[in-house]
């Protein structure tokens, strides 16, 4: 990214090393998000140029009248999140890993901040409480500690194993910590439980 907001890029085409087909837009660009295929481009005027492997969130069309007004973008492995200025979230790329937020749509207000993993994302809301999408099995589903998740300050997520899929943990502000996840890989910490405060 360079002074004048122009995006020079380089590398494999297949994972965003070419966007020639999007350099035209590619001015005022204030900042650059990626994840593993595809590259977001947050402009001044706070819309979102994307480029890289469609499925993996470098195709936004089916959004992109959406993404306006927004002040900051947030990735994982495949799919991107960006956090609006009133409060709501736009997301695209690999449904699995959070590209489709729309079973949550309607709980994604007023929204603080955005937290990911390798394969899901977290929201964390004005309230303090937390709402999450993508792969279930990866912390997208928090359904089992979502009563626990209230006065939340903080989200942290892992990055798991090639064997085992990863996991988020939640810092309240009593100290105490909430974990969900794939268990092998900390989103299970039953043993620890008495000890996280």
């Amino acid at each position: 990214l360079k002074d004048d907001g122009f995006v020079p890029t380089w590398g494999s085409a297949f994972s965003g090393g070419d966007a020639s087909a999007v350099e035209v837009e590619l001015t005022s660009v204030q900042q650059l998000f990626g994840n593993n295929r595809a590259f977001a481009a947050l402009k001044d005027n706070g819309s979102v140029i994307t480029w890289g492997e469609a499925y993996s969130g470098g195709d936004s069309s089916a959004v992109e009248e959406e993404l306006t007004g927004v002040q900051q973008i947030f990735s994982n492995r495949g799919a991107f999140a960006a956090l609006k200025a009133d409060g709501s979230v736009v997301t695209w790329g690999m449904n699995e890993h959070g590209g489709d937020s729309s079973d949550v749509k309607h709980e994604l207000t007023s929204v603080q901040k955005i937290f990911s993993n390798e394969n899901a994302f977290a929201a964390l809301k004005v309230d303090g409480s937390v709402i999450t999408w993508g792969d279930r099995s990866a912390g997208g589903d928090s359904s089992a500690v979502k009563e626990e998740l209230t006065s939340v300050q903080q989200i942290f997520g892992n990055g798991g194993t090639e064997e085992h899929g990863p996991a988020f943990a939640a810092l309240k502000d009593d100290g105490s910590v909430i974990t969900w996840g794939n268990g092998e890989c900390g989103g299970d910490s039953s043993a620890v439980k008495e000890d996280l405060t």
